[in-house]
């Protein structure tokens, strides 16, 4: 029997989809008298592949049994290929798996045809089950706990499976060999040394899929840590939800990458509230130069809705730690959340530049299936597509019009903040007290809306454009005198 795990990663993922390492390894675990690890290949797709060349390699894999690792970027991509592959040869059996199906499987296996097994939660020892019975000849999918499938017209939904409780039963797919790290193609490597979460989002499916807080020993996450960074990868990423939520146990993970490291980037998820100067220096030396830090809101009300915890004093002082040691770091807003209108959206971005950040970034809401969020979504009047990724389309408080030009400020926080060209001149500007950030991002919106854009070349010819800018603010705002003194130094940086 011949099975191929199987993925569509982001045009800028990971080549390493660890998901399928992690179900190759526990399966071979439980089944090395039954299976070889020929017969159990890995083949992930880049999502710029066109479908049919997806399934024409995957058909030249004479695979028996086919599972695809889903999530909410790549669902509708493998559900076109499920087709094709069924129309090609409908012996192959599918089976998919991953957060974006656990809560769907009724709906997929009701929908799509194509579809024969739907694998829901955590995934190793529910899939090695599986496994085990096709291995068998006569396979009985009733006996196998956290799966369900299609049975005549009837779909089934076997009881849940419970989660593991020591997740060093998953072999290491490192440790094990199954990841070749001298492989020059792979640009950063994917580590998890917990899973589950603290935080219980609204808007978040994970906490979900591991209800629980679990962790890998550190035993083996040292021996993990070892052998990736004797390899020296470009960048190493703790897949861990919120990396500091066990601010002792993160401590102890970074002094292991400072002890190991040769050369590594790393790259973390973090709660700034969570922060203290000596996590901060750690980070430093760890080369944590990939920091991602979600505050989705600044709004109490929203933050409520969603059941977010923020404290406002604690989170400047993290973020004040970070600048002190130039780490680079993103901070994530939400756009269309619940209770949270446009001028929410430009006061959480006046108070975070305050703080002189990093970079500041804004994402579409998802309102994901499985979620609270989705479950109460009409009642807080938040409509949505009904396909993956499930972008917010309004809700009560921002209409469809708002999001378009919110859409216009993250080109605006691109240019104006992010590239540093603009940025001195922006905290000139802001330091006369009559002007706010937001206000200098709306001015860029009308400001740009003259001009054609024109592939690569646009970027470099509105860099040119900015002294004009700023007389276009100074004008606007009634503050001409700061032109003369701001204008001199924007001139050198963008010469």
């Amino acid at each position: 029997m011949r099975i191929l795990l199987s993925s569509i990663c982001l045009e800028t993922g990971t080549d390493i989809q660890l998901a399928l390492y992690y179900l190759k390894a526990y399966l071979l675990r439980k089944e090395k008298r039954s299976i070889a690890s020929s017969g159990v290949r890995i083949q992930v797709f880049n999502e710029n592949r066109n479908d049919s060349d997806i399934v024409a390699r995957i058909e030249r894999l004479s695979p028996d049994l086919v599972a695809f690792s889903c999530y909410v970027w790549n669902i509708s991509t493998i559900l076109r290929i499920c087709s094709l592959l069924k129309k090609l040869n409908p012996r192959i059996t599918t089976v998919l798996g991953g957060p974006e199906v656990s809560s769907r499987a009724k709906e997929l296996l009701a929908g799509q045809k194509a579809i024969d097994i739907i694998v829901r939660g955590e995934g190793e020892v529910t899939f090695a089950s599986l496994a085990h019975e096709f291995l068998s000849g006569t396979p009985d999918l009733f006996s196998v706990a956290g799966i369900s499938f299609r049975q005549g017209v009837d779909i089934i939904h076997n009881p849940d499976r419970p989660h593991l409780h020591c997740l060093d039963v998953i072999p290491s797919p490192y440790l094990s060999g199954l990841v070749d790290l001298k492989d020059k193609e792979i640009v950063d490597v994917p580590l998890e040394t917990t899973r589950g979460c603290v935080f219980r989002c609204h808007y978040c499916y994970y906490h979900k899929n591991f209800p629980d807080v679990r962790y890998f020993s550190l035993t083996r996450v040292e021996k993990e840590l070892k052998l990736i960074l004797a390899a020296k990868p470009h960048e190493l990423y703790l897949m861990d939800a919120t990396f500091n939520a066990n601010p002792a146990r993160a401590k102890k993970i970074l002094r292991m990458f400072i002890k190991y490291n040769r050369g590594a980037n790393l790259h973390v998820e973090l709660k700034a509230e969570l922060l203290d100067e000596e996590m901060a220096r750690l980070l430093f030396r760890a080369r944590a130069y990939n920091i991602e830090i979600g505050i989705q809101s600044t709004n109490q009300k929203t933050l409520r809705a969603i059941n977010r915890s923020f404290n406002k004093e604690q989170f400047a002082r993290g973020i004040g730690l970070l600048n002190t040691y130039k780490l680079y770091y993103e901070i994530q807003l939400i756009d269309a959340l619940p209770y949270q209108s446009y001028k929410n959206i430009l006061d959480s971005l006046n108070w975070l530049y305050s703080l002189r950040p990093a970079k500041v970034i804004i994402f579409h809401l998802s309102v994901l299936p499985g979620t609270v969020l989705r479950e109460r979504a009409a009642y807080l009047g938040i409509h949505y597509e009904g396909h993956a990724p499930y972008y917010a389309q309004r809700s009560e408080m921002i209409t469809s019009g708002d999001l378009v030009k919110i859409e216009r400020l993250r080109f605006a926080m691109d240019r104006v903040y992010d590239s540093a060209v603009f940025q001195k001149t922006l905290y000139g500007l802001v330091s006369s007290g009559e002007v706010r950030v937001s206000e200098v991002l709306e001015d860029w919106v009308r400001w740009e809306a003259s001009f054609k854009r024109h592939g690569v070349a646009y970027v470099e010819f509105l860099n040119k454009k900015l002294p004009d800018f700023l007389h276009y603010v100074c004008r606007r705002h009634g503050l001409m005198r700061l032109y003369k003194s701001l204008l001199p130094d924007l001139q050198k940086i963008v010469a």
